[in-house]
């Protein structure tokens, strides 16, 4: 019978799809009638497909598109009595059912009248029926076509994605609304039908699962190297867990494929299903499955949203903080059931936690290193939102977190290393583009988001006070006498800073989108001040107040850590500073006319930071050491001790300290004339920006060479501000830890005394050689 079939399925497919309605109607008949006698007297033996291939000219005739409108109805309305009829000796006919179904079309109109089609009552006969067996072998076929009709209306959306008709994008919307909200539904019927079987003591076989693929090792390893635990601990011979895995990966998918329209609510489905996860099968369960599906399918969404145009990144924009922040809620509520209920489980929930956070700091450091402010901003948001709302749960595994951060604050920094390379060179003189540094302007930005971007160049390289001038002054960013026409066009360019590469042979980058610099600016500066809110918050860092609960779980690791990303920071912000050439190029880039940009705001945040966290740590480990040598005579570091280090964690911070007055007090001295130093502080050998627009090169008039131009007025005064806040700090220590950290405030205020003559600097060394002078008993 199955040599006969394969003869003559191939003429009913084309009878079927005659342009004559009388034949296709005749034949459709025919082949609806032969299918249920077949199935009615013949039980399909197992191991065997047999009514996969007598339904498989429906899938051939649906697929292909041989066949108008009114024969699909027709065709799609014989499924369903099928199914009605003969839905438990279907079987292996589920797939090519299901096929078909996926492959039906629906017409574009005008109207809102809602379409209606029967594909949904195969599916309400595959859920409705009390029927373990037609549930066990139609489900996964069932799932993937429910989410087929999810994605219906979806258009691929890419930089070359052309414009879309209205009345298509209508339909599209339409369609997604009608075809999507009910599958959703049905999908977490679903979801709970499958809770409800788990319970089974016994469970039928799910058809097809033996061939579903799940992850077959374990999460890898922490920060601190230690293993993660390995998949699936459970005794599933029936291949239920496998079909709940691929329902839950297949949704994941879909809320990047799906239309705009259903993309909210079909995150909300995910969500309700990973939380109901946590009850049955476990919580086990429910992380494997956050981190091996969520959460890379969150990360896939911010990589793609980098190559998509702008007015695609506004839609999908309000969706991705929608969906990061219903991730970070749901680790938040798994974090705290598994530290409430730690005897209840049978694995290690440790271990589970730090591969949790592990796999969400991974999510946020890749929104941060985003080009887009809006994700950008999202993710420095939510890694603040698990330390401070969520830290008081997290206990030790804060630490996860806290490198995580670290490892944000270094990726934000990316694009200024790669834009100082070319400022770190000499000029090249080998022909090949002469070492020039080049700008290339490009038309495909909207008005708004240029305008958008200017204002945040704005914020990042000019201070508070230049700000508000340049808003004062010109609320328009760009010359006041440019022509419109020439403005219009200006306001539409985005740029892309290139330069030659040092080697011929190297991969490294050799250019940096605008943008990516200014955002990566942006997210840093975020979480610097979420660094210094970890340490110190509100608290002054003199006053007489005890570590906060926070940093009680940290290990010194982590704080050294934290310190050394915030000391980059100011180093970097330096080093920016000191290169006239970079600062000249991006005040003509970012259209800051006679404001001269620079990193001086950021390198103060990133200093007082450093300043701030280490006189608070001091001060509290000496506290500890009296609190522990009053209660036994003798004391202990109490784990504020680095393990790979001899000296003790006071020490260190000492050194800290010392070394960082000694910093800033050098740099700023060097600031005024006479006591430039031609070492450290020389100006490098910098390149001549050229800018560049379509194929014309324009020269820009190279930037200024004198040293005392590099450092502006509104430099030296912020400086001046900042050493004086310096030391003002150090005045009002008390009188113990004034004499304990004398060996590191001396040398800087004598050098200060030396070789500055600002009024209020001075005045502020001669409060401290004063003090020093009465807790020396010399005045």
């Amino acid at each position: 019978m199955m040599q006969v079939w394969s003869i003559v399925a191939s003429h009913f497919t084309e009878a079927a799809c005659h342009a004559e309605r009388t034949i296709s109607k005749l034949a459709i008949t025919s082949y609806h009638q032969i299918l249920t006698e077949v199935m009615r007297k013949r039980v399909e033996l197992p191991h065997f497909s047999f009514n996969e291939a007598l339904l498989k000219p429906m899938e051939d005739m649906l697929s292909l598109g041989l066949c108008d409108m009114a024969t699909q109805d027709h065709i799609v309305s014989c499924l369903c009595e099928l199914t009605e009829a003969n839905a438990r000796e279907m079987k292996s006919g589920w797939k090519a059912l299901f096929r078909s179904l996926r492959s039906v079309k629906v017409p574009i109109s005008n109207e809102e009248d809602t379409w209606t089609t029967p594909v949904f009552e195969v599916v309400s006969v595959v859920l409705e029926r009390d029927d373990v067996y037609i549930f066990s072998d139609a489900i996964i076929d069932c799932v993937m076509c429910l989410q087929k009709f999810i994605c219906s209306g979806s258009v691929q959306q890419s930089k070359d994605s052309v414009f879309v008709d209205p009345k298509i994008e209508a339909h599209n919307a339409r369609l997604a609304v009608q075809l999507g909200l009910p599958s959703l539904k049905y999908l977490s019927r679903i979801a709970t039908m499958l809770s409800i079987m788990y319970g089974l003591e016994q469970r039928p076989f799910f058809a097809g699962s033996d061939r579903i693929k799940v992850p077959s090792v374990g999460l890898g390893t922490d920060h601190e190297g230690r293993a993660l635990f390995d998949f699936l601990p459970y005794n599933d011979e029936s291949g239920l867990l496998k079909v709940w895995w691929i329902m839950i990966q297949g949704m994941c998918s879909t809320v990047l494929e799906c239309h705009q329209q259903v993309q909210a609510q079909t995150m909300e489905t995910v969500y309700s299903m990973l939380r109901a996860l946590a009850i049955i099968p476990g919580p086990q369960f429910q992380i494997l499955v956050m981190c091996h599906e969520l959460f890379p399918m969150l990360t896939s969404w911010v990589k793609r949203s980098s190559r998509l145009k702008w007015s695609q990144n506004e839609s999908m924009e309000s969706n991705f903080k929608h969906a990061c922040g219903l991730a970070i809620e749901l680790v938040s509520e798994t974090i705290t059931s598994l530290k409430t209920e730690t005897n209840k489980f049978d694995f290690d929930t440790e271990v589970a936690i730090n591969s949790l956070l592990q796999h969400v700091m991974v999510l946020l450091t890749a929104c941060v290193k985003q080009p887009l402010e809006g994700v950008a901003r999202v993710g420095c948001s939510c890694i603040r939102h698990l330390l401070f709302s969520s830290g008081t749960q997290l206990g030790e595994h804060l630490n996860v977190v806290c490198h995580g951060l670290a490892e944000a604050c270094t990726a934000s920094l990316e694009p200024v290393q790669l834009v100082l390379l070319p400022f770190n060179q000499p000029a090249r003189n080998d022909g090949e583009g002469n070492g020039l540094v080049r700008v290339y302007a490009r038309k495909d930005t909207p008005s708004a988001v240029a305008a958008r971007l200017t204002t945040l160049t704005r914020q990042v390289f000019l201070d508070d006070k230049q700000c508000s001038q340049a808003d004062l002054i010109n609320k328009d960013p760009l010359s006041p006498s440019l022509p419109a026409e020439e403005k219009a066009e200006q306001y539409m360019r985005s740029y892309v800073i290139a330069w030659p590469a040092a080697d011929r042979n190297s991969k490294a980058p050799s250019r940096v989108p605008f943008s990516d610099l200014v955002i990566g600016l942006l997210a840093h500066s975020l979480l610097i001040q979420t660094i210094n809110d970890l340490f110190v918050g509100d608290n002054h860092p003199t006053a007489h107040t005890g570590l906060s609960s926070l940093l009680r779980v940290l290990t010194p690791q982590t704080m050294s850590k934290l310190l050394d990303v915030v000391w980059d920071s100011y180093e970097l912000c330096i080093t920016f500073n000191n290169r006239p050439g970079l600062r000249y190029l991006i005040q003509k880039v970012g259209t800051l006319h006679e404001y001269t940009p620079g990193l001086v705001k950021q390198a103060q945040k990133s200093y007082v930071t450093y300043i701030n966290t280490i006189l608070y740590l001091r001060i509290n480990v000496k506290k500890q050491k009296d609190s522990e040598e009053s209660r036994s005579g003798t004391y202990s570091h109490a784990g504020l001790s680095l393990d790979s280090i001899d000296t003790s964690w006071e020490g260190i911070l000492d050194t800290c300290l010392k070394e960082a007055s000694r910093q800033l007090c050098t740099a700023y001295s060097h600031m005024y004339p006479g006591t430039q130093d031609h070492g450290n502080m020389a100006r490098q050998p910098t390149n001549t920006p050229q800018k560049k627009t379509g194929r014309r090169d324009s020269s820009v008039s190279a930037p200024p060479e004198t040293v005392e131009e590099r450092f502006s007025i509104n430099d030296i005064e912020h400086w001046t501000s900042t050493v004086v806040s310096v030391l003002n700090m150090y005045y009002d220590l008390s009188d113990e830890m004034f004499e304990l950290l004398l060996p590191a405030i001396y040398p800087s205020a004598v050098e200060l005394c030396v070789n500055v003559t600002d009024p209020r600097v001075r005045s502020s060394v001669k409060s401290i050689l004063e003090r020093v002078g009465r807790l020396k008993q010399i005045i």
